[in-house]
């Protein structure tokens, strides 16, 4: 965690390069997080996953609200959050039935 700036006259096609890096370490730490927050042991509570999973949605769904983004990106963050949270469901929990 030592290096925020560009390096050596790093310009834009850098800059997109590094959020690009930046995005895929904040979806390995935050499918991390998720499977720390869910109970994956023999007697999971999967509803318990699931209401994890619905409170982020809306904390997305309310967040996009504060930023006025527009509807474009208010459905891609949507979309993608979805996306993600489906994929941990059903990477923690093969056997469940998919309700999500």
């Amino acid at each position: 965690m030592d290096q925020t700036k560009p390096i050596d006259g790093q310009r834009r096609a850098g800059a997109a390069t590094d959020l690009e890096a930046r995005v895929v370490v904040l979806e390995i730490l935050s499918m991390t997080a998720l499977a720390l927050a869910m109970d994956t042991s023999e007697d999971a509570d999967v509803g318990h996953a699931r209401g994890i999973a619905s409170l982020v949605l809306e904390t997305v769904r309310q967040r996009c609200d504060e930023m006025g983004m527009t509807a474009d990106a208010r459905l891609s963050a949507r979309s993608y959050a979805d996306q993600l949270l489906s994929t941990a469901l059903l990477s923690l929990y093969p056997d469940s039935p998919r309700e999500h």
